[in-house]
């Protein structure tokens, strides 16, 4: 089932705002101070695609600007899947605002993720980790991506050629 970008703006603010997120920003905000941080839920901003794999990437401002989080038409056409993409960039502002360290999916994603999605942080096919294709996303996602494939243990390949500046063609 679709999902607006405007409801899924909303469903980012309620999850900003769940008091376990509250309380850890409260004691761990270490870039900011928490009264600059703590309505910080991301504006949501739609783009036909991200990229062949990436259905949403959020914007961070050193300067502490409210986040941006750009979304790929495609990923919207399934509710649930966009729901994870939501949590998944929430816990990049945790670990941004946090300064947790570790890589981007490294060690302090992971203790941020833990504090988004308490029963859905590990690894596996419902993990807040990633985003999980579908039938309907695939067929959403081959009108930007033609070339993408999809082999039997569901992992995504393309076949797009990168050219000089990292643009698909």
């Amino acid at each position: 089932m679709a999902i607006r970008l405007n409801t899924l703006e909303k469903y980012a603010k309620e999850v900003f705002a769940r008091p376990a997120i509250q309380t850890y920003l409260l004691n761990n905000t270490e870039r900011f101070d928490y009264q600059t941080v703590k309505d910080w839920y991301p504006r949501l901003h739609q783009s036909d695609s991200c990229g062949v794999e990436t259905a949403g990437q959020i914007w961070l401002s050193p300067k502490g600007d409210t986040p941006d989080l750009e979304m790929s038409s495609w990923i919207l056409v399934d509710a649930n899947q966009a729901k994870r993409v939501v949590r998944h960039e929430i816990a990049h502002i945790v670990q941004f605002v946090c300064d947790l360290q570790g890589s981007w999916h490294g060690r302090g994603f992971g203790e941020a993720l833990r504090i988004v999605s308490p029963m859905l942080h590990k690894y596996g096919k419902r993990s807040d980790r990633g985003w999980h294709t579908t039938p309907e996303i695939e067929k959403a996602r081959r009108k930007f991506h033609q070339l993408t494939t999809i082999d039997e243990s569901g992992t995504l390949s393309s076949n797009d050629k990168i050219v000089e500046g990292g643009e698909p063609y």
